[in-house]
């Protein structure tokens, strides 16, 4: 068994018979690798750091390094826009300032 980025061997097994090889799905867990915490961030909907926390804290599925990253989306998402300008011109009667799309 092959690692698909990497290339590198993970699992090297042979039979006398030249049967398949079947692994036990308990044993599946032994070859697993660590994902960090911004890949999780990103599978689980740009979660907050509280839901990433819990989840660390009770499945140890990824480490802390690099646990409290910032994404980009997260950042361009919590951003606000500049409120309008004031108002230059003020009208003082009925159709005094007209706006249309010409």
């Amino acid at each position: 068994m092959k690692d698909n980025q990497t290339g590198a061997t993970l699992l090297h097994a042979s039979n006398k018979d030249r049967t398949p090889f079947t692994v036990s799905t308990p044993s599946l867990a032994l070859f697993t690798s660590t994902v960090p915490g911004p890949v999780w961030h990103k599978r689980l909907g740009h979660c907050g750091d509280s839901i990433l926390s819990t989840l660390q804290h009770t499945h140890s599925i990824f480490s802390t390094r690099n646990f409290h990253h910032l994404c980009t989306s997260c950042r361009l998402g919590k951003s606000h826009r500049l409120p309008f300008q004031d108002v230059l011109h003020t009208s003082t009667a009925p159709l005094q300032l007209i706006h249309s799309d010409v």
